[in-house]
C-alpha cells in the first residue's frame, strides 16, 4: 500500500473529538513522527501492531505482570481488554482515568509512577535497573522488609 494510504489508517485511530491540552499534543506529536516515516517502516509497524499474536500465560505464570489501562477511548476495544484481563488473571492491573492512545506521552507521570512500583519488586535483585552492588546494604533490608509485608498481605 501507498503510505499515503497507510498514514490514513494510523490517523482514523486518533481522536478527532474534543480532548485536553495534553492529550492534543500527544496526538500532534505522534502525527508530526508519523509523517518521518517511510513506507516500508510504516508497512512493517503496522503489519507487527497487527499481528494475531501474545505471550502465552503459562510460559509467564510465575514472571510478575502489569497491565496498563486507560479508561477514556483508545484504539484498543474492550472486547480486546477483557480478553487481555482473561489471559493474565493474576497481574496487576494500572489504571489512568485518561491518556488515549498515547498514555506514556500525555500523563507521563502518572506512567511513571506506575512502573516505578512495578519496578520496586525487582530492587536490589539481579533483575534490578540498578546493578545490585551499588544497592546499600540498608536499602537491601528495607526492601526485604516491605517485600515480606506484601507477600503476607496477599
Amino acid at each position: 500500500m501507498p503510505a499515503f494510504m497507510l498514514k490514513k489508517i494510523v490517523l482514523g485511530n486518533f481522536s478527532s473529538g474534543p480532548v485536553d491540552p495534553m492529550m492534543a499534543d500527544a496526538i500532534d506529536f505522534m502525527v508530526d513522527r508519523l509523517e518521518s516515516l517511510g513506507q516500508s517502516e510504516l508497512a512493517s509497524r503496522l503489519t507487527l501492531n497487527c499481528q494475531n499474536s501474545y505471550v502465552e500465560p503459562h510460559k509467564i505464570r510465575d514472571i510478575p505482570v502489569t497491565i496498563m489501562d486507560v479508561f477514556d477511548q483508545s484504539a484498543l476495544s474492550t472486547e480486546a481488554k477483557e480478553e487481555m484481563y482473561k489471559l493474565y488473571p493474576n497481574a496487576r492491573r494500572a489504571h489512568l482515568k485518561t491518556g488515549g492512545n498515547f498514555p506514556y506521552l500525555c500523563r507521563s507521570a502518572e506512567v511513571n509512577l506506575y512502573i516505578q512500583i512495578h519496578l520496586l519488586q525487582f530492587h536490589g535483585t539481579k533483575y534490578a535497573a540498578i546493578d545490585p552492588s551499588m544497592v546499600s546494604a540498608e536499602e537491601l533490608e528495607v526492601q526485604k522488609g516491605s517485600l515480606g509485608i506484601n507477600q503476607e498481605e496477599q
